[in-house]
């Protein structure tokens, strides 16, 4: 079925039919030619064949005239010998005005009557033979006719091959007149494929797309105008999205009106994971996004309770299923998103563990994306260096052996060591001023 449908589409279009019909023009026109050209071809090698024919004919009966009249068959023999040995003649035979055969080549038909000396010849190339006929002319009067047999197998065998050359003419003829037809209207088309293509791509949401504005000047003007509405399209996405960030980041805001201790923590997170990034030698693409997850990865705590949030003892389990949820809350809040898919599915994976025992989804190792490992690595470190509700912060040499023992179980051993490489060359963090309630 889909080969079917591919055939479908190739013979329903443009490029297609316009190759068709100027292929079907060019077979007509070229059989056509053909046909006139067989025909007049034909024409003149019969008409060459006639005309020796008739020449022959006519000097055998301007000899045969005065042997005829005297009636001297030696000479009307010696004159039909040698009109025999002429090329391709078959018989020859010398006619009184009376219808009776006075010399033949055939000497058993001397004698008889000839009844159909006189009928026209018929088409030499059905019959393989052609009959001549010449009237004998003595003193202005008829005496006999002369009548020739003579062979036209090679007339039969000449037009065969007119007709062999013909078709391989035809064909090459046709084959190479097509071939071009179908380049030229593939190189005429080729922008207006160029358009098809590239607006399906933005029926893909590629909105980048633009094509070069080649061809005739309806398709320039086509490319130019596809060109401002992609681009017009472009720019109307990017301030939707602008929009759309903006609004998360709002919404993001709200957390910390909703928990004081979450103040500058995503700030800070996105500021870690970028050096982090950075010390592994990674894109600014990459780092980019990243810096985009750091600050959006609490983003689901605006559906945790604030009396969770704010608890200044350790959570009950019910508790920590609630908060354990903010991933996924955060994750589901931007799945309109399409342009912030990669960074939903990091905020996603920044509770994993290394070694499996993370949630929401258990993922372990190579599991959980690089991103996610870092970003998982950052906020940890934001946490313990910051003030809980239930403990003071941790020192910045404390919080690094927490990180070097979690090595291999909690973190990623790569990420590890490029963040201790990267703590060491910023040094002692500042005081936090932001509090935050995480779950590390």
């Amino acid at each position: 079925m889909p080969r079917f449908r591919r055939a479908l589409l190739v013979t329903s279009s443009i490029k297609f039919r316009l190759a068709a019909l100027f292929c079907v023009v060019t077979l007509v026109l070229a059989a056509l030619a053909a046909l006139a050209l067989y025909h007049h071809q034909r024409g003149i090698m019969i008409n060459r064949l006639r005309t020796r024919a008739t020449a022959l004919a006519a000097n055998l009966a301007v000899n045969a005239a005065p042997a005829l009249i005297a009636g001297d068959q030696m000479q009307l023999s010696v004159l039909v010998a040698t009109a025999m040995q002429n090329p391709g003649v078959l018989s020859a035979a010398i006619v009184d005005h009376q219808g009776v055969v006075r010399m033949h080549s055939n000497i058993r038909e001397i004698g008889r009557r000839l009844e159909r000396a006189a009928a026209p010849a018929t088409d030499p190339a059905a019959q393989a033979h052609l009959r001549p006929t010449e009237p004998i002319i003595f003193n202005g009067k008829g005496v006999g006719t002369v009548v020739l047999d003579i062979d036209a197998s090679d007339l039969a065998a000449g037009l065969w091959k007119l007709r062999i050359g013909l078709l391989l003419g035809f064909l090459m003829v046709t084959t190479g007149v097509c071939l071009l037809f179908v380049r030229l209207i593939d190189r005429f088309l080729r922008p207006l494929d160029t358009l098809v293509q590239a607006a399906g791509r933005v029926g893909r949401g590629e909105l980048s797309v633009r094509v070069p504005e080649v061809g005739g000047r309806e398709i320039r003007n086509l490319a130019r105008s596809f060109n401002r509405m992609t681009a017009g399209l472009s720019a109307a996405k990017a301030r939707i999205e602008q929009g759309y960030l903006e609004a998360v980041m709002t919404l993001a805001a709200t957390v910390e009106v909703k928990d004081p201790y979450t103040r500058g923590h995503c700030d800070r997170v996105a500021y870690y994971s970028e050096q982090v990034a950075r010390q592994m030698g990674l894109d600014d693409a990459f780092c980019s996004e990243l810096r985009l997850a750091g600050a959006l990865h609490d983003l689901g705590k605006v559906g945790v309770a604030h009396e969770i949030l704010c608890k200044p003892g350790p959570l009950d389990p019910d508790e920590f299923a609630e908060m354990a949820r903010h991933p996924m809350i955060a994750w589901k809040i931007l799945e309109p998103a399409k342009f912030l898919a990669s960074v939903r599915e990091i905020i996603l994976v920044h509770h994993e563990r290394y070694d499996g025992s993370g949630y929401p989804n258990r993922l372990k190792g190579d599991q959980i994306s690089l991103a996610g490992r870092i970003l998982s690595l950052a906020d940890a470190y934001d946490s313990m260096t910051s003030d809980r509700p239930y403990r003071r912060r941790l020192g910045h040499q404390q919080a690094l052996a927490i990180i070097k023992e979690g090595k291999g179980r909690q973190f990623d051993p790569e990420v590890t060591e490029a963040f201790l490489a990267t703590a060491a060359a910023m040094g002692e963090p500042p005081t936090a001023t932001s509090r935050s309630r995480e779950a590390c």
